[in-house]
């Protein structure tokens, strides 16, 4: 498998790609410099449209972001060239422990429901 195989069946895999993402995968396609990063385990379109949604979200004001093509598309290369460490991603899933203590019921509480 080449890293443009790898990105199709990523694309393929999502059960609603959307529009943005199709357009996305598409510019990707045509970066024939970039293929062999797209191999990078620790990468995928998933996460990839997930940090361009918070870079995205941090330039909003009330709300409200207007993001011009060419910057989202330096944005995915700039996901794809660094790290995620570099670039400040955690992907460490953090679980509670089933062995938390929680606190007590306490059986003779009155409810008030409004």
């Amino acid at each position: 498998m080449n890293g443009y195989e790898r990105i199709k069946e990523q694309y393929l895999a999502l059960k609603s790609p959307g529009e943005s993402l199709k357009r996305i995968v598409v510019f990707l396609m045509k970066q024939s410099s970039m293929k062999d990063l797209y191999m990078n385990e620790e990468k995928n379109l998933t996460d990839m449209f997930t940090y361009v949604k918070d870079l995205a979200r941090k330039k909003a004001v009330d709300n409200v972001a207007f993001i011009e093509d060419n910057e989202v598309f330096k944005w995915i290369i700039n996901y794809y060239s660094k790290s995620n460490e570099e670039l400040g991603i955690n992907n460490a899933i953090i679980k509670k422990s089933n062995n938390e203590e929680k606190p007590p019921k306490n059986e003779n509480q009155l409810k008030l429901e409004i």
